[in-house]
């Protein structure tokens, strides 16, 4: 008896260390995604001249973004459905360093530096993983919404809209809950130049984080509202944006109708 006890003792303190460990990475993850809003107000794409066009679309490199974004004016809304993934170690990686993404859509940012979003992001470290649903608006920090949890497989429905000039409301659907957040009187404005459906590897320290091989993502129902009328992610403005680091590409977008694709390679 005075065996199992002590086992016991030991596999507690097992579970505690785990916990405060797996509570750790979770906040790193949360301080390094807000780290990047400053960054963002730096170009994370190659000039014009770099534009190249991919299966009929205009392609542009990011340092950080891959998927797909319209332009023009009026835009008021942003939609997608996406399934979490279950992010595993690049090739090459190593299991002890923790690896990270997210997926998420927004109004702006692609040609400003405003930014009104709402998404998920996943991590993992040493064969734990970290899953967090959160919203956002420039150039305050993410937030993460209560009330909610998603894992890998979740099926996530994410909603950004904008209601003024400096105000707007995300939303998160998941698993029967439903989550928002509204803004008011914020310090940046909201010119509704952009949407978007993107998976990020986000910034942190000055540099992107070791970033996840997130397999698929697939955006559907990716839909806007421009000047009132609902529009698909493949209409005429889009554009296609791959990941590259280092002269590599990491992925790859599909952009078909109202379907956006998001393969790391």
């Amino acid at each position: 008896m005075k065996f199992l006890t002590s086992a016991a003792s030991v596999l507690l303190m097992v579970n505690v260390t785990f916990a405060a460990n797996l509570a750790a990475r979770k906040q790193a993850a949360r301080e390094a995604i807000r780290a990047r809003n400053a960054l963002r107000r730096t170009s994370v794409f190659k000039g014009s001249s770099d534009v190249t066009i991919v299966n009929g679309t205009a392609a542009v490199e990011s340092s950080n973004w891959a998927g797909a974004a319209i332009t023009g004016s009026g835009i008021t809304e942003v939609s997608g459905t996406f399934t979490v993934p279950k992010p595993t170690v690049p090739s090459g990686g190593s299991s002890s360093t923790e690896y990270c993404g997210a997926a998420w859509v927004g109004i702006d940012g692609y040609s400003n530096s405003d930014l009104i979003q709402t998404g998920v992001l996943w991590c993992i470290e040493d064969g734990s993983y970290d899953y967090e649903a959160w919203y956002e608006y420039l150039p305050a920090s993410l937030v993460d919404y209560s009330g909610i949890s998603v894992t890998s497989g979740s099926v996530v429905t994410v909603t950004a809209t904008k209601t003024g000039t400096n105000s707007g409301v995300t939303t998160l659907k998941s698993g029967g809950t439903t989550v928002s957040h509204t803004f008011t009187g914020e310090s940046s404005s909201l010119p509704g130049t952009s949407a978007e459906w993107i998976v990020e590897d986000f910034l942190s320290g000055g540099s992107e984080v070791p970033f996840a091989d997130f397999g698929t993502v697939t955006f559907t129902g990716a839909t806007a509202v421009v000047n009132g009328a609902t529009v698909t992610a493949g209409g005429d403005s889009a554009v296609n944006i791959y990941l590259e680091e280092s002269g590599k590409v990491l992925t790859s977008t599909t952009i078909s109708g109202s379907t956006v694709t998001v393969t790391y390679k």
